[in-house]
């Protein structure tokens, strides 16, 4: 994509980003040329900051960007570390299973 066609399609996302933050009482501004922010507060009360980064990606010289490819690796990785964290969690119970059985037969 042209470095011109990706400026103006950021412009008008970033635009419509504000309108849209704005209209819903939330107070929105830019920090940066493709960077908004906005305060937040936590249903604890802790305040925060929100920042949203607009980006067009372009590729490589070599191929163009994946958007597609970019969302099934993501939904990928997302499987695979729920995978890993549940085959901890498993392993964590049986060693406390475990763990315990020994300390009851100490007993």
């Amino acid at each position: 994509m042209k470095l011109a066609n990706a400026n103006e399609i950021r412009a008008t996302i970033i635009s419509a980003l504000l309108k849209n933050f704005a209209d819903n009482g939330e107070d929105v501004g830019m920090i940066a040329s493709n960077t908004l922010n906005f305060p937040t507060v936590a249903t604890d009360g802790e305040e925060g900051w929100v920042e949203i980064v607009v980006k067009v990606p372009k590729g490589t010289a070599d191929e163009e960007y994946d958007g597609y490819g970019r969302r099934e690796q993501y939904k990928i990785d997302c499987e695979d570390k729920a995978a890993k964290k549940a085959a901890a969690e498993e392993a964590k119970a049986k060693k406390i299973a475990k763990d315990k059985a020994k300390r009851e037969k100490a007993e």
